[in-house]
């Protein structure tokens, strides 16, 4: 019953976290794309404003949680 224990323990816990570290990281990828599409649409559109720029520096903060959460887990 110890093997069993380990294998729940190893295989089954750490699949479920990686899934939901998956499936919580999704959203902001799909997100970060679109918003900096739209952001490189408005500088072409109104040029001199960076504002591609500024939106690529929220997401950096934003992610700064996310990259010590995939350094900790990886």
């Amino acid at each position: 019953m110890d093997w069993l224990k380990k294998f729940l323990m190893h295989h089954v816990l750490y699949g479920a976290l990686l899934l939901i570290l998956c499936l919580g990281i999704f959203p902001f990828i799909v997100l970060y794309s679109s918003t900096m599409s739209i952001a490189e649409i408005v500088d072409r559109l109104v040029p001199g404003k960076k504002f591609a720029a500024r939106v690529d520096g929220v997401w950096t903060i934003i992610g700064i949680p996310y990259d010590y959460l995939v350094k900790v887990a990886g």
